[in-house]
């Protein structure tokens, strides 16, 4: 094992699957600023609480692919790699303006103490770091993965200090988040790309079909399955992505359905128009006048023909 390499590739990877989790505490450590409950002390231990859930999730599915062949594990690898291509069709398919979430993850556990607050956030923010730490681990020995947990657990505390030190510099986090959302899809992509080269996974599949075929139509083999592969769970993303633009109202959209509403409300309560009423208003504007002037007309005509008629 080469504990220089090790430590590299430990802080590379903790840095790719976390830098979303920075803005995460920076919200934090901006509420903690205000509230009384939630403390940066919370804020931390919180985070090492969820990061440790993570972990043991990790290293499960880690003891489950003990049992393959390490070669068809690296196909894992495709994990960042359609983690990166999600977060690039966040670029092509932004939230319309005043697009908000149904319910943010905070409010849906207002109820929870602080330090659990902030551990079942991570948890849920942690789906793209199980994504990577699996197959990760699975290409790496036992000493290595050792390294890698040490040196994640020390660079959680530092990314604490850092997010607590950028809440306090404003023009800095501007510039992060303006930055990271186009840096982050391209960094899974490479993570994953680095996963599936280290693997061998394609040669040894490649080999494995060459044997049992005669012709060696491995390469095309896999070239097939792996463009249909990824064609077909793209296609489900941006599915996905166009349902979800259209169907989420915009806040003005809201705002208008919500009057609109309070407009028929209204409406009914105050019940139909008054058939009495409205008589009276005709009545009034004397609708009823022409049919007594053509009644009179029409008499005088017949007697003036009565006196025409010759004897």
């Amino acid at each position: 094992m080469q504990l220089g390499s090790a430590i590299g590739t430990a802080c590379l990877t903790f840095i790719i699957t976390n830098i979303d989790d920075a803005f995460v505490l920076v919200t934090f450590f901006a509420e903690s600023s205000t509230s009384r409950n939630l403390t940066p002390l919370k804020i931390t231990l919180g985070q090492y609480i969820g990061f440790t859930v993570i972990v043991v999730v990790s290293l499960i599915g880690f003891a489950v692919a003990v049992a393959l062949p390490s070669e068809p594990i690296g196909f894992l690898g495709l994990l960042p790699i359609l983690l990166g291509v999600w977060r690039f069709f966040d670029l092509i398919f932004p939230k319309k303006d005043g697009m908000e979430e149904d319910e943010s993850e905070s409010q849906r556990i207002a109820n929870a103490k602080s330090v659990f607050k902030v551990a079942i956030i991570t948890v849920m923010n942690g789906g793209d770091n199980i994504g990577t730490y699996i197959p990760l681990f699975s290409q790496a020995k036992g000493a290595e993965i050792a390294v890698y947990i040490v040196v994640y657990y020390i660079l959680l505390g530092i990314w604490c200090l850092i997010s607590f030190l950028i809440m306090k510099e404003k023009h800095i986090l501007r510039i992060a988040e303006k930055y990271a959302t186009f840096i982050i899809p391209f960094l899974y992509l490479g993570l994953g790309i680095y996963v599936v080269v280290k693997s061998n996974c394609y040669p040894w599949s490649v080999e494995q079909i060459d044997n049992q075929f005669l012709g060696g139509p491995g390469k095309i083999v896999m070239g097939i399955v792996t463009t249909f592969l990824l064609s077909s769970i793209m296609g489900i993303m941006v599915w996905f992505k166009m349902r979800k633009r259209n169907r989420t109202p915009t806040r003005n959209e809201e705002v208008s359905l919500s009057e609109n509403t309070l407009a028929v409300a209204k409406s009914e309560q105050e019940g139909p128009p008054d058939a009495s009423n409205t008589i009276n208003n005709v009545s009034s504007i004397g609708i009823g006048q022409p049919e007594k002037d053509y009644g009179k007309a029409e008499t005088r005509s017949i007697e003036a023909g009565y006196r025409e008629v010759p004897v």
